[in-house]
């Protein structure tokens, strides 16, 4: 039977494949860990993610990670708090990563009882045409400020092809008027859905319509029956609660 902790991981897994392939990107995927090269320098959508505590392929993940500091792009590992052993930590330490954030991975058994929300403000609408996938980036990229990664989604963004994303992934935006102001998107596996990239512009944050795009994300949902799973910030994690969704695990990042 599958673990809580790996409907995340393998959820997380098929975001990476889609948003490498968006971009023409290259994957590596093996049965102990998977490698997104986006072959852009983001460290947010480059990423190793180790799928077992049982290295079993260290040269091959030693070859991605060689391959990309000799390009110098930045990279993340994302690791089931769980794996991480002395194997791990030993590969970790002698590439010099360090932890820079750790994640609560958080489920939801089902959508039946999600209640619809109602808004008189915020217009809640797919990412449909080039434009709104751009009003998308710009909410998206508004929270790296001035940093060499703002740049390097720029870059990310202006390769990305929609087309290639298919039907199991939704990207929606939240408009008042004119103005996007938050961003939501939810991905659907064989075993679960993923809620992702819930984002709002600083200015229009402690309004609630963060929560409201959530809560919008769960409603789209076709099987209610489907468990529902995301990776919280210790932060945000009491307003999933809010929801129903629980505390299954821990993420460790590296960068």
């Amino acid at each position: 039977m599958i673990t809580n902790q790996q409907l995340v991981i393998n959820n997380f897994e098929e975001k990476l494949k889609v948003f490498t392939h968006a971009v023409s990107g290259e994957l590596t995927n093996e049965e102990d860990f998977f490698i997104a090269n986006t072959e852009i320098p983001t460290d947010t959508f480059n990423v190793l993610l180790p799928k077992s505590p049982n290295i079993k392929n260290a040269v091959k993940i030693r070859h991605g990670i060689d391959n990309f500091s000799f390009k110098e792009y930045p990279f993340s590992t994302w690791i089931d708090a769980q794996f991480l052993n002395d194997d791990w930590k030993k590969l970790i330490q002698e590439y010099d990563l360090k932890e820079s954030e750790r994640n609560v991975m958080m489920k939801l058994e089902n959508t039946l009882n999600i209640g619809q929300s109602n808004s008189h403000q915020l217009m809640l609408t797919p990412v449909r045409n080039n434009e709104e996938l751009m009003e998308y980036k710009d909410v998206f990229i508004s929270l790296f400020g001035g940093s060499p990664e703002k740049d390097a989604l720029e870059s990310y963004f202006n390769k990305f092809s929609q087309i290639k994303l298919g039907s199991e992934v939704q990207m929606f935006i939240g408009c008042i008027g004119e103005m996007t102001v938050t961003t939501g998107l939810l991905i659907e596996t064989k075993d679960s859905y993923g809620i992702y990239d819930v984002m709002t512009k600083e200015t229009f944050r402690g309004k609630g319509y963060g929560s409201e795009m959530f809560q919008f994300l769960l409603n789209q949902t076709k099987d209610k029956q489907k468990p529902v799973v995301l990776q919280a910030s210790e932060d945000g994690k009491n307003i999933y609660k809010r929801f129903g969704f629980i505390d299954v695990g821990e993420m460790v990042v590296f960068e």
